[in-house]
């Protein structure tokens, strides 16, 4: 751009071209050089005129302009560096399954029976949605479904699928808890995921419990809390359904203390002594139980009953496997004044089984226990029992037997040792009986007892000088075992099959003979039972068996029939048929043989469980040969060998 000093300079030239007098420019440029006119400076004129346009900027512009560039620069540096570190750190940047949350919502306790509501919150807040996403909520053990309450509830299973970003997802769902009155019960959900674009399975969980605001079966214990030592103890089981649905495989079991000797309960146990299959107890069904035996121990010492209800995991379970109550009963032990012991047979009652028609031999041994003497003592024993043979009751060391109450009475009429019983002094003494048959008028005995109550009381000076009664009691029950009858014998006209062979047997020819054994049962059931013989070098095993549905089977190893009829309940045999197996062998006789009556089946054995008393029976039979006294068409001598 022009200044103004450069168009005048301009103007002046071109008066100078133009004019008419051919002079005129050259004194154009020397007036222009005239020294009053022109102005040189002692530096370039460029710099001079940058000088003076920077001095024409004023000062505070420059510096507000600069500091807003400053301004400008730090804020485009701060950003780029907040950018940078929101980049790196932000959460939700990069796809986690931190950044999922899995959140239970269900009541703080549980009432069994009634159906508890749960519901499941899955959110996703990762940015990139959720794929192929299966939720799982799993239960506790004793979980009954709301549907069908008799089914038990493992878990449940939802297919969510996707699972956008943001988006929370509610499952509900309903379950029945049961368990003990307390307990906490987890429930878990487990969420199995993809992210999208991302192959790998994921898995999250989370877990809360909840508590069982009352037990599903009300149990009661009821029993002493002090007791002699060796005296009779009782306990009175009650379990009550406290829920309005009915419960399945429900199950009582008792651990009993050392020194507990069990003697009987009713109803009887199922496994054991000790355990009881209650089944299905229905809403508001009651079971009892009673549970009679006798603690021995030391004076003062506590014994601790241990009883639990609960649940089995299914029809073939033998205990509890999901609890629901337990009930701990403590009884503690008092030294008696009079110590007594009752043995049967040399041991002590509560472990000795009787037979039917056998003597018992009983006595009872007493002992003083108090530091002061005992004047007039009395012992008593009442027997009772329906095997009880009442006529066969003998009383020893002077004691009297009076029918009226079946009591045995010992005193210082008959015995004269019992007149004063000195400090620590001790003695005994005896008696007898018999059980009745195991049929008796035309009636079975089961499972039958005989129970032996024992009473020893006395006089002894109180602290103030006046006589005052003592007494010790203790109570036994003794079990009669079952009276199991097992016969083998070998017929050949008669029975389920068509035997071939002479008869008598010939030297070198094959005869069938069909054996037939048979098992008859009385007062208890016997279980595992099984009969066992072997064949002779000389036999063979046919194959026939009848009926077929019997477990019959020949070992070719050891030779041995084996006969496995497993369970024989009470009565077999007894009003009923006997429980009966037959089967086929062939006898080929040799020369050796000639003028003899060869066995058929040799070491034939019979055992089997009595359930009652716990006690194997065992039978072992005589040797089954050729002579058929037991075929009603046999005629003559039809076992010996001939030619």
């Amino acid at each position: 751009m022009d200044t103004e000093y450069d168009r005048s300079r301009v103007e002046r030239i071109k008066r100078g071209l133009y004019s008419p007098d051919p002079n005129a420019l050259k004194k154009e440029r020397e007036a222009q050089l005239t020294p009053s006119e022109v102005h040189i400076a002692g530096n370039w004129a460029e710099e001079k005129i940058e000088q003076k346009v920077a001095d024409d900027v004023p000062k505070k512009g420059r510096i507000g302009a600069l500091k807003w560039i400053v301004i400008v620069a730090v804020l485009t540096l701060l950003s780029s560096g907040g950018y940078l570190l929101y980049q790196y750190f932000d959460p939700f940047a990069r796809p986690s399954e931190k950044n999922i949350k899995i959140a239970l919502d269900l009541p703080v306790g549980a009432t069994p029976g009634i159906p508890t509501e749960i519901v499941v919150h899955v959110t996703n807040n990762n940015r990139v949605p959720l794929e192929y996403a299966a939720l799982a909520v799993v239960f506790p053990s004793g979980t009954r479904s709301s549907e069908s309450v008799d089914k038990d509830l493992v878990d449940e299973k939802k297919i969510l699928g996707t699972v956008k970003a943001g988006e929370v997802i509610d499952y509900r769902t309903t379950a029945i808890f049961l368990g003990e009155e307390n307990m906490e019960k987890e429930i878990s959900a487990n969420l199995e995921f993809r992210f999208a674009g991302i192959n790998s399975v994921f898995t999250k969980k989370e877990g809360r419990s909840i508590r069982m605001l009352s037990a599903p079966i009300n149990l009661t214990v009821n029993v002493l809390k002090e007791i002699n030592a060796g005296q009779s103890l009782e306990l009175a089981i009650s379990a009550l359904s406290n829920t309005v649905i009915p419960l399945r495989d429900v199950f009582i079991k008792i651990e009993y203390p050392v020194g507990f000797s069990y003697s009987s309960a009713e109803p009887k146990p199922d496994f054991g002594a000790n355990i009881w299959r209650v089944g299905t107890l229905a809403p508001s069904g009651k079971f009892t139980a009673k549970i009679s035996g006798v603690l021995s121990g030391e004076d003062a010492q506590e014994k601790v009953f241990h009883t639990s209800v609960g649940v089995g995991s299914d029809q073939t379970a033998r205990d509890i496997n999901t609890l629901y109550s337990k009930v701990v009963s403590a009884v503690k032990l008092t030294r008696s004044f009079i110590g007594i012991k009752l043995s049967l047979n040399g041991k002590p009652a509560g472990d000795v089984p009787v037979s039917f028609g056998k003597a018992v031999s009983g006595a009872i041994a007493w002992r003083n226990n108090l530091d002061s003497k005992v004047e007039r003592a009395q012992i008593e024993v009442k027997l009772r029992g329906v095997a009880l043979n009442r006529t066969t009751i003998k009383a020893e060391n002077g004691g009297f037997y009076r029918s009226s109450d079946d009591t045995i009475i010992w005193e210082s009429r008959g015995n004269t040792a019992l007149a004063v019983l000195e400090a620590g002094e001790s003695g005994a003494v005896g008696f007898s009986f018999q059980p009745l048959p195991p049929v008796t008028g035309n009636q079975l005995l089961v499972n039958p007892t005989i129970t032996a109550e024992v009473t020893v009381r006395g006089d002894r000076l109180s602290e103030t000088g006046v006589p005052e009664e003592i007494k010790s009691v203790m109570i036994q029950s003794v079990r009669v075992s079952s009276e199991a009858q097992f016969a083998s014998r070998a017929v050949y006209y008669v029975g389920p099959f068509v035997n071939s062979g002479p008869i008598p047997p010939r030297v070198e020819q094959e005869t069938t003979y069909t054996i037939i054994w048979s098992i008859v049962n009385t007062s208890n059931t016997l279980t595992n039972a099984e009969v066992r013989a072997v064949l002779p070098i000389y036999m063979k095993w046919y194959g026939s068996v009848s009926p077929s549905s019997e477990s019959v089977v020949y070992n070719r190893n050891t030779n041995e029939i084996i006969w496995s009829p497993g369970e024989i309940p009470a009565g077999t045999g007894v009003g009923k048929p006997p429980r009966e197996v037959a089967f086929q062998v062939v006898l080929t006789p040799s020369y050796s043989q000639l003028d003899i009556v060869p066995p058929l089946i040799t070491g034939t054995t019979f055992t089997g469980s009595d359930t009652f008393t716990g006690v194997l029976l065992k039978q072992e039979k005589d040797d089954v040969n050729t002579n058929l006294s037991t075929d009603p068409r046999a005629t003559g001598d039809s076992g010996t060998v001939t030619q």
